[in-house]
C-alpha cells in the first residue's frame, strides 16, 4: 500500500495535469455544439466499426450452422419441386416422383479408374442400392452399396458408370460414359450424325430411368468428334475385304466430349433421389 502511495505522490503532476485537461475538454464540449457533435460522430464510428468486426468474427464461427441450414433448405424446396407436379401417376417413367435426403461426402476418391465416394448416411435413412446423387451444380453418381450408417456411390468418373442423358436443345438422347482421362469430362456417345450439335449446348438427364429424373444438369458440350473421320483408318485394316461395311462396324454417330458442371474435387454435400415408383417398376419390368 505504501508503495502505491509513493507511487501517487512521484506522479502527482501528471494526474493533476491529467485530471484539469479531462475538465478542460468536458467544458469545452458541454459550451459548444460543434464540438459535442464532432465527439459524438468519433464515437459512434468507432462503436460501429468495434461492433461491425465482432459481428463478422461471430459469423465466421456461423458459417458451418449456416451453410447446414441452406442445404436443409435445398432440400425442402426440391422436394416442394417434386410434389407441385401434377402428374401423380405411378406407371410411367415420366410421371416419376422422387425424394431428396441431403448427405454429406467423407470420402472421394479421383485416383483410379472405378472411383468411389462414401457417404454419411445408409440404409437407416432409406437409402439404397441404384439410387442417383447429385450436387447443386449437377450429377455425382450412382449408390452401389449401402451399410447400415454409410454408403458407397459409383462416380461419374468410373469407367462402369452408364447415365441416360441427352441434349437439351435438340432431345437427342445419348449413353453417357467416362474415357478415364479428364476428371472434367464426360464422353455422350450414340449420338445420331444428323443431330444437330453445337459447341455449348446443354446436357441434362434424359429420364429414361427411375435413378435421375429428367432434367438435371450434367454439362455442356465442348467438342464434337464425328466418327466417321475413322473411316480412313478402317479401309486400312481392310475392313471391306471382309465385307464387313463401315456402317455395321460403327454406324453413324457422333462423340461428344462434355464439361461437367460439378467439380468432383469439391464435392462435400449432396442429394440422393428416391424413386417413389421404383418398386412398381421393378415388378412390372420382371
Amino acid at each position: 500500500m505504501q508503495k502505491v502511495i509513493d507511487f501517487l505522490i512521484r506522479k502527482k503532476d501528471f494526474f493533476v495535469f491529467f485530471i484539469l485537461l479531462i475538465i478542460s475538454f468536458l467544458l469545452i464540449f458541454n459550451s459548444s455544439f460543434f464540438h459535442k457533435s464532432k465527439v459524438i460522430v468519433f464515437s459512434n464510428g468507432i462503436a460501429n466499426m468495434t461492433k461491425e468486426n465482432i459481428k463478422n468474427f461471430n459469423s465466421y464461427f456461423e458459417l458451418k450452422k449456416l451453410n447446414t441450414k441452406l442445404v436443409e433448405e435445398n432440400l425442402s424446396l426440391r422436394n416442394m419441386l417434386e410434389n407441385a407436379s401434377d402428374n401423380y401417376t405411378l406407371d410411367s417413367l415420366t410421371n416419376a416422383t422422387f425424394q431428396y435426403k441431403n448427405a454429406r461426402v467423407i470420402s472421394n476418391n479421383l485416383s483410379s479408374l472405378k472411383n468411389q465416394l462414401v457417404l454419411d448416411i445408409g440404409t437407416s435413412n432409406g437409402i439404397d442400392k441404384e439410387m442417383g446423387v447429385i450436387s447443386q451444380n449437377g450429377i455425382v453418381g450412382i449408390i452401389n452399396n449401402s451399410s447400415l450408417n454409410y454408403s458407397s456411390v459409383m462416380s461419374v468418373l468410373n469407367l462402369n458408370t452408364k447415365i441416360n442423358a441427352k441434349i437439351k436443345r435438340s432431345s437427342h438422347f445419348g449413353t453417357l460414359e467416362w474415357n478415364g482421362v479428364s476428371t472434367r469430362h464426360l464422353i455422350l456417345n450414340d449420338i445420331a450424325e444428323t443431330a444437330d450439335i453445337k459447341v455449348g449446348d446443354s446436357i441434362i438427364t434424359g429420364g429414361m430411368s427411375l435413378i435421375f429424373p429428367e432434367g438435371i444438369d450434367v454439362g455442356v458440350v465442348s467438342k464434337i468428334i464425328n466418327q466417321n473421320k475413322f473411316r480412313d483408318t478402317l479401309h486400312k485394316l481392310n475392313i471391306e475385304k471382309n465385307r464387313i461395311k463401315y456402317s455395321d462396324f460403327i454406324g453413324n454417330y457422333l462423340n461428344i466430349e462434355v464439361r461437367l458442371h460439378t467439380d468432383m474435387s469439391s464435392i462435400n454435400n449432396v442429394y440422393v433421389i428416391k424413386s417413389l415408383n421404383r418398386e412398381e417398376f421393378k415388378t412390372i419390368s420382371k
